[in-house]
């Protein structure tokens, strides 16, 4: 099988550049390449509290790192020039995960390593984009957090932020996890409502227009075929490209689709970018949802009632964004002390959606028929 030219990688880019919105006022709130960060892991964080700079604060937790004595073990979190391999490009820096396979005998998320972005003033929209890739033991069957997008109650310690459901600090929340079963790849998505600890779950009775029922508190775990019918541009369907076999995976809607279709081999870079608008007023349903693939958009929902009736009677702000998060991983014997990598890199976050941006590097390893 020959291996997909450049420019027709680019030609099939700029199909999905082209029905991409364009946000009139899109403001750049912040860019981070961390290029130019100095190194730093999450055991520099541990043992002296020192954050990359322009972060606001991380979570992390770990069992096996050089901190606690496992010193040929990463720890949960690393920005290092030694790891130019796994930046973007090839050259300079990127943020790399490390997740750790643990079982401590109960449905415990593990190998946390969260890095946020915090706004003082909030916007009541938000857009965030970013490149992932993930790394050449990556095990498919599994589950972990990449990506939040938050308010928070920011009278509350920072540490606090994580303080979640009904209660908490936080809130509204959208959540999307890395997510394979028995069913193929999928495109899990977390809804959490707000203000601040406050009607803290969805289901499908508070959110209209979803292609599937909600489960958990307000998870929805999507596929990349069906549910992704008439969620493109103008209603259309999207033309996700499938990076294995060439053409696109909503051609064939019957199918079980690899994480190899819609991430690529550990070579390629994916671009993954969401849009959080706020509702307008208290419970009404027109916040909004859209997520695109590079740059192609696969799933929108404007029926979102993120803030709902509440015991302040007040609207909040999008403030907090996450990269990062903990790992629902479990495939290997504890004794192996397992662990692998998924990099993230080129970070974007403005207050609507941008014009379209250049499309992104073709994959090395795409092939088609």
């Amino acid at each position: 099988m020959p291996i997909l030219k450049q420019n027709c990688w680019k030609q099939i880019m700029m199909l999905g550049l082209i029905s991409v919105s364009v946000g009139a006022h899109s403001e750049l709130l912040f860019k981070e390449s961390f290029d130019n960060q100095t190194d730093w892991t999450a055991d520099d964080y541990v043992n002296t509290g020192a954050l990359p700079a322009d972060w606001f604060v991380f979570r992390v937790d770990e069992l096996w790192s050089p901190r606690t004595g496992y010193p040929n073990k990463h720890p949960s979190a690393e920005i290092l020039s030694v790891n130019s391999d796994k930046a973007r490009g090839g050259a300079g820096k990127s943020y790399v995960a490390w997740r750790e396979s643990y079982d401590p005998g109960w449905k415990k998320y593990n190998s946390d390593a969260t890095l946020v972005k915090y706004f003082p003033k909030g916007v009541d929209s938000i857009y965030v984009s970013f490149y992932v890739r993930f790394g050449e033991s990556w095990t498919p069957k599994s589950a972990s957090k990449l990506f939040r997008v938050m308010s928070w109650d920011d009278t509350s310690p920072k540490l606090e932020l994580f303080q979640f459901f009904k209660g908490g600090n936080s809130g509204p929340i959208f959540l999307w996890d890395y997510s394979s079963d028995d069913y193929g790849v999928r495109n899990f998505q977390a809804y959490r409502g707000g203000p601040h600890g406050e009607n803290y779950s969805f289901s499908n009775s508070d959110i209209s227009g979803l292609p599937r029922q909600m489960i958990n508190l307000g998870d929805i775990s999507l596929n990349f075929t069906e549910n992704t019918v008439g969620m493109g541009e103008n209603g259309q369907n999207p033309k996700i490209v499938d990076q294995i076999n060439g053409g696109y995976i909503s051609d064939n809607l019957n199918q079980t689709v690899t994480h190899e279709q819609v991430y690529g081999r550990t070579k390629n870079w994916t671009k993954v970018a969401f849009y959080a608008k706020m509702n307008t007023e208290i419970g009404k349903a027109d916040g909004e949802l859209i997520q695109w693939i590079n740059d192609e958009i696969i799933f929108q929902n404007k029926n979102i009632p993120w803030v709902r009736e509440n015991s302040e009677n007040k609207m909040v702000k999008w403030n907090t964004v996450g990269i990062g998060g903990n790992d629902f991983f479990r495939t290997y014997a504890n004794e192996d002390q397992h662990e692998e990598w998924y990099a993230i890199d080129d970070v974007v976050i403005r207050t609507d959606i941008p014009p379209a941006e250049k499309a992104p590097n073709p994959p090395s390893d795409f092939l088609v028929n």
